[in-house]
C-alpha cells in the first residue's frame, strides 16, 4: 500500500506533463514567423478543424520566419521552388508518407518572403493545378502582398471549403467548371471570336474606302511622263530579298513557378 501511494504523485506529474503535450498534437496553423495574433490562429484552426472533419482533407498552414535556418534537414539549391521543399519536410514531420494522408499544406518563409501551396495524395482532386493558381492568383497573393495575413488565410478556408464541396458533389473545381467560365453558351464564344473581330474590320475597310473617292480611273498613263520623254542614264542591281537559314541550338529546360511530384502537385513562388 505504502509503495502505491509512493508511485502516486509520480504518475500525477507526468500526467501533468504529458497532457499539453498530447493536447497540442495535432494542430492545423503554426505560425512561428508570429503573423497573426492568438485570437486570430484560435478561429483559423477551428475553422480548419471543422472543414477537415467535414470533408476528410487535413488544411495545413504553416509559417517561419527564415526556411533557410528551418528545423527540418533540407538540401536548399536557392531558387524559386525552395519553399516547396519546406513544403515536403513540413508533410513528412506531420504525416506518415508511407499512408495515404489527403490534405493541403500552404507554408510562407517571410525573410524572403517565399510561399508554397500543395496538394497530397487524393486532395489532388479537389484542389487541380489550374484550382491552385486560381486561389493564389486571385485570393491569396493579393493580401499577402497587402501584408493581410489574417485575411490571406481567411480566403484560403473559404476557396478551400468550396473546392472540397465541388468535388464531394462529383464536379471538381477545374478550367470547365469554374463559375467564371460559365453562362457563355457556344454561339456567344463564336460570335466573340469570329463575328466581332469581322465587323470591326469590315468597318475599317468601309472607312479606308471612303477616303479614296478622290481617285479616278485614268486610260493612260501621260500624267506621268516629262516633256520630252525620258532616258535612263544609269543602271545598277539591287538584291531585294536574302534567304538566311539558322539551325537553333536546343537548351536544357528550365524549372518553372509549378512543380509537381509522386503523390503531390502544386506551386511555389515569392510575394
Amino acid at each position: 500500500m505504502k509503495k502505491i501511494l509512493y508511485f502516486i504523485p509520480i504518475i500525477l506529474i507526468l500526467v501533468l506533463i504529458t497532457a499539453p503535450v498530447a493536447s497540442a498534437a495535432w494542430y492545423n496553423i503554426t505560425d512561428e514567423a508570429g503573423l497573426l495574433t492568438q485570437a486570430q490562429v484560435d478561429r483559423i484552426d477551428e475553422r480548419t478543424s471543422a472543414i477537415s472533419s467535414r470533408y476528410g482533407c487535413e488544411i495545413v498552414i504553416y509559417t517561419v520566419e527564415d526556411m533557410y535556418d528551418y528545423a527540418f534537414t533540407i538540401d536548399f539549391k536557392y531558387n524559386d521552388d525552395d519553399a516547396d521543399l519546406l513544403n515536403f519536410a513540413i508533410y513528412d514531420a506531420l504525416f506518415d508518407s508511407d499512408e495515404i494522408n489527403n490534405c493541403v499544406i500552404l507554408c510562407l518563409s517571410m525573410k524572403y518572403r517565399d510561399y508554397s501551396l500543395r496538394a497530397y495524395d487524393d486532395a489532388r482532386t479537389a484542389f487541380t493545378l489550374y484550382g491552385i493558381d486560381k486561389i493564389l492568383d486571385d485570393h491569396i497573393l493579393p493580401l499577402l502582398k497587402d501584408n493581410d495575413y489574417n485575411a490571406a488565410f481567411t480566403a484560403f478556408l473559404d476557396r478551400s471549403e468550396d473546392y472540397l464541396r465541388m468535388a464531394r458533389d462529383g464536379e471538381p473545381f477545374d478550367r470547365n467548371t469554374d463559375p467564371a467560365n460559365q453562362g457563355m453558351s457556344t454561339f456567344f464564344k463564336i460570335f466573340l471570336t469570329i463575328l466581332i473581330p469581322s465587323i470591326i474590320a469590315f468597318i475599317i475597310c468601309a472607312i479606308w474606302k471612303s477616303q479614296m473617292r478622290t481617285a479616278k480611273l485614268a486610260k493612260a498613263a501621260d500624267n506621268y511622263i516629262p516633256p520630252g520623254g525620258f532616258r535612263l542614264t544609269g543602271q545598277s542591281d539591287t538584291f531585294l530579298y536574302r534567304t538566311v537559314t539558322r539551325t537553333k541550338i536546343e537548351k536544357a529546360s528550365s524549372s518553372s513557378g509549378s512543380s509537381s511530384s509522386s503523390g503531390s502537385h502544386g506551386r511555389s513562388g515569392k510575394f
